[in-house]
């Protein structure tokens, strides 16, 4: 179980009712911050890890299947960074139940704004060379520096984060 924190923008659009004290995440990466981002290339709704600042991101029209497709883009990028394929299933087993509430902290607020920026530029690259997948832009934003991670790339703080819950060496 986590919780989905979510800005009122999105809030409004899910129309779902929020939790005034969410319950500790049962997930080892813990809950998500989510907000809505105009790009270029559409409108996007951007997912950033409150412990890791991992991100992932859907196009505004998959809204109507947010849960399971959040879920498959987070099990997508664990892939992609290394996690073992058995410890990816059991942390996205574990995130299918949400729970959604207000966003709670200006600091990761602070910076799914980076993140959502990030997005933002990478819609709006070079138009004959068209945007990347949103696969490849949330493997290039596993890779940024973050300040309020001591300036450690999202994937290896994730790793570490899972390698520890789930017992396994990183």
């Amino acid at each position: 179980m986590i919780t989905l924190k979510c800005t009122r923008k999105l809030l409004s659009l899910v129309g779902g009712v929020t939790t005034e004290e969410p319950p500790p995440p049962t997930s080892a990466l813990g809950d998500w911050y989510a907000n809505v981002v105009p790009t270029v290339a559409g409108e996007l709704i951007i997912f950033a890890n409150e412990e890791t600042l991992l991100s992932v991101a859907l196009p505004i029209g998959m809204l109507d299947r947010l849960v399971p497709l959040f879920v498959a883009r987070v099990y997508n990028l664990l892939m992609t960074i290394g996690v073992p394929e058995a410890v990816a299933a059991r942390e996205c087993a574990k995130m299918r139940e949400v729970e959604f509430a207000k966003t709670s902290s200006r600091s990761v607020l602070g910076s799914l704004n980076q993140i959502a920026y990030y997005y933002q530029v990478v819609a709006a690259r070079d138009p004959r060379r068209g945007p990347p997948s949103l696969s490849e832009a949330e493997r290039q934003l596993s890779e940024y520096l973050h300040g309020p991670l001591d300036y450690v790339h999202p994937a290896e703080v994730a790793r570490e984060q899972l390698a520890r819950h789930y017992g396994y060496a990183d």
